[in-house]
C-alpha cells in the first residue's frame, strides 16, 4: 500500500511539474505564484494536427463556451471509499468538466486516501500539490469555522439548504474564511445529519440523561453532550465497533451512511434521530490555482458547480443516507423520531457549547449564523 501511495504521489508530482512549465510558457499571469497544473498524457481528441483546437460553442443550457486552448488536468484527492456519495460527486464533476470543455480540462481522482490521510490531503490542497479536495466543514478544518459544529441549528435538510444559499451572508462569510486559508469554496450543501445509535431506548430529550456515548475528541461536541446530561467518551473511530461490542460505550453518533458502512449498527438496537449536527458536503479548490486558470475555464467551473453539482450533491447525499437508514431498519433496528419540542430543549440546554463556539469564532460569525437559522426556520 505504501509503495502504491508513493508511486501515485510521484506520478502526481511529475504531472504537476510538466503542466506548470506548459502554463508558464503559454499563459500570462499577474500572480507572484504560479498555480500547480498538469498536462494530460495525450492531447484532446478534438485538436487537429495543425495545432488549432476545435472548441465547443455555448451549450443550449447556458454553460459558457470554451475559447482557451491550453489543456489542464486537475488532481482531486479525497478520503471517501469509491462506493461513497462523495466519490460519485467527484465522478459527476469530472464528467461535466471534461465533456463541456471538449476534453481540454481533465480531472484525475484519487479516492480512499490513496494520496494521504485527511490532514495530509488538506495540507497538500493548501500548498497546491493537489488542486481539488472535498469533505465536511467545521472546527476541525479551522477554529473560525466552529460555528458549523453548533448543535440543533435546524431540524431538516430543507432548512439546512436554506441556511447556506450562495447569496446568503453565511455562505459569503464562510467563503471568506476559506480564502484566508488559500482555498476557494466551489460547492457547499448539507449532506445529512449526525444521528445517534444506541442500546438505550431514547424517546425524548429527558431520556438522554446518563447516556454513555462515544463522541469526537472535540471540545464543542463534549460540551453539548454534557449539557444534555450525557457522559461523552472520546474513542478513536477505529476502536468504536469493539467499544460498542464490549459495552465500554452504549451509544455513538454519526451520519446514517457512516453507521451503516462501518457496520456499527450490528452492535446497536436503536437509531435516534437527534439531528444534532449538520454534515456539510463541500468541494474546495486551491485558490491560487483557481485564480490563474483562464477566465473561460473559471467561468465553466463556476457554472458547473452552481447549476449541476450543488443540486446533484444535495440529492445524492439524501438518497445515500436514506438507503443506509433503510438497510438498518431491515437489519432490525428501531428508528425513533424526536419532536420539535425535544430539539428546542436540546438547543436551549446547549448554551454552554454555543458560548464556547462564540469564544472561538467571535460575535460577527455567530450573529450571521443566528440570522441564517432564523431565515431557514421562518
Amino acid at each position: 500500500m505504501k509503495i502504491k501511495k508513493l508511486l501515485a504521489l510521484a506520478l502526481a508530482a511529475v504531472m504537476v511539474l510538466a503542466m506548470t512549465a506548459c502554463l508558464q510558457n503559454t499563459t500570462p499571469t499577474t500572480q507572484t505564484t504560479t498555480p500547480t497544473t498538469t498536462q494530460p498524457a495525450t492531447q484532446p481528441a478534438t485538436q487537429p494536427a495543425g495545432g488549432d483546437t476545435t472548441t465547443p460553442a455555448a451549450s443550449s443550457d447556458g454553460a459558457p463556451a470554451i475559447t482557451s486552448t491550453t489543456p489542464v488536468n486537475i488532481i482531486w484527492s479525497h478520503n471517501s471509499p469509491e462506493a461513497s456519495a462523495g466519490h460519485k460527486i467527484a465522478l459527476k464533476f469530472k464528467e461535466e468538466m471534461e465533456t463541456r470543455s471538449n476534453g481540454l480540462i481533465t480531472v484525475t481522482i484519487y479516492a480512499n486516501g490513496e494520496l494521504g490521510s485527511v490532514p495530509e490531503n488538506d495540507q497538500a490542497l493548501r500548498e497546491g500539490s493537489i488542486q481539488l479536495g472535498s469533505g465536511t466543514s467545521g472546527g476541525l478544518v479551522d477554529k473560525r469555522l466552529s460555528y458549523f459544529d453548533a448543535p440543533n441549528l435546524v431540524n431538516s435538510n430543507e432548512q439546512a439548504l436554506a441556511m447556506i444559499g450562495r447569496d446568503s451572508d453565511l455562505f459569503k462569510y464562510t467563503q471568506g474564511i476559506y480564502e484566508s486559508l488559500g482555498l476557494k469554496v466551489l460547492s457547499l450543501v448539507p449532506g445529512g445529519f449526525r444521528e445517534t445509535s444506541s442500546n438505550k431506548e431514547i424517546r425524548s430529550y429527558e431520556d438522554l440523561a446518563g447516556l454513555k456515548i462515544r463522541t469526537l475528541e472535540n471540545p464543542t461536541a463534549i460540551a453539548y453532550w454534557q449539557s444534555w446530561g450525557c457522559n461523552p467518551t472520546p474513542v478513536p473511530f477505529s476502536d468504536l465497533y469493539l467499544a460498542l461490542q464490549q459495552g465500554l460505550v452504549e451509544a455513538q453518533e454519526n451520519a446514517y451512511n457512516t453507521i451503516s458502512s462501518s457496520k456499527l449498527y450490528e452492535q446497536q438496537k436503536y437509531i435516534v434521530n437527534t439531528h444534532h449536527v449538520i454534515m456539510w458536503s463541500g468541494i474546495y479548490m486551491n485558490k491560487a490555482f483557481y485564480d490563474n486558470l483562464p477566465e473561460d475555464y473559471r467561468a465553466l467551473l463556476d457554472w458547473v458547480c452552481v447549476n449541476v453539482i450543488d443540486q446533484y450533491a444535495y440529492e445524492l447525499n439524501i438518497a445515500d443516507n436514506d438507503a443506509a437508514l433503510q438497510q438498518m431498519k431491515d437489519a432490525g433496528l428501531e428508528v425513533i423520531d424526536l419532536t420539535d419540542a425535544d430539539y428546542a430543549k436540546m438547543r436551549e440546554a446547549a448554551k454552554p457549547a454555543y458560548d464556547l463556539i462564540r469564544s472561538d469564532v467571535g460575535d460577527e460569525a455567530m450573529n450571521i449564523l443566528e440570522a441564517a437559522i432564523a431565515a431557514a426556520n421562518g
